[in-house]
Parts: C-alpha cells; structure tokens; sequence
C-alpha cells in the first residue's frame, strides 16, 4: 500500500485519514498532513536534523503523542518535520527528523491531536487510522 492522507469532513474539527504499510510510515505521513496544513501545502527544504524520543502506551496513543509533538516542534520550537526514520518501541517512539527552520512559511495554527474518533486499523493491505485535530 502506497503511504497518503486526506482530510475529511468533521462536524467541529479537522480529521484526518491516514495510510500506509506500516506504523512508523502513517506516522510520517500523519507529520506530512500536519505540516500541508500548517504551511497551506509549502514546499520546504529538509536543512536541518533532530533526534525524536517519546513515551507511549499502545499504537494509538503513539500517533496523538508524535503528533501533537510534530505539533509543538513546528510551533513552539520552529522545527518544521518533513521526513523522518522512526522505529516503534515496546514503550514508545524512536528516531532521526529531518525538517525545515522556516517558521515563516506557518500560515494557520493546528491546536492539538485529539484521542476523539481515534481510529487505527490493521489489515492485509496495511495501517488506516483517523485523527481529529483541534484547530
């Protein structure tokens, strides 16, 4: 299954779909949604690099917790997430972002993930989940 994302129809917030083969690739394609948004679809050059650990319970409290840092790394640090190699732990996330340091290209403001609607499938064809963002 090729990796991709959409965003869908929500009655206060903004949800998200998300696809891929695996955990770690939705979790990049969910930093991917997240930065279309918050730029308006910029492109941005991946000129600098970070290392990403974070805590978490189960695959989805992994996606709410990596993106809401994705989140804050954009807002609050001016770290703009365009690619990363990440690994899933036992406890949590694991792994190497490549981004942009142009906080200037931020156009709107994404509030937070949401665990509302949170939705992960795992099937044959891959990993579907869905994600309410508070705008």
């Amino acid at each position: 299954m090729a990796s991709g994302h959409r965003q869908v129809d929500h009655t206060a917030d903004l949800a998200l779909e998300l696809w891929a083969d695996d955990v770690p690739g939705l979790l990049v394609e969910a930093a991917r949604a997240v930065l279309a948004i918050l730029t308006d679809g910029a492109t941005l050059a991946s000129e600098a690099e970070r290392p990403i650990e974070l805590e978490a319970f189960d695959d989805e409290d992994r996606i709410v917790r990596w993106l809401n840092e994705v989140i804050w790394l954009a807002l609050g640090a001016g770290f703009l997430v365009t690619d990363a190699a990440l690994e899933c732990t036992a406890d949590g996330l694991r792994g190497q972002l490549k981004g942009s340091l142009d906080a200037a290209a931020i156009v709107t403001e994404v509030k937070s993930a949401t665990y509302h609607d949170l939705v992960l499938v795992r099937d044959a064809s891959g990993v579907r989940a869905r994600v309410v963002l508070d705008v």
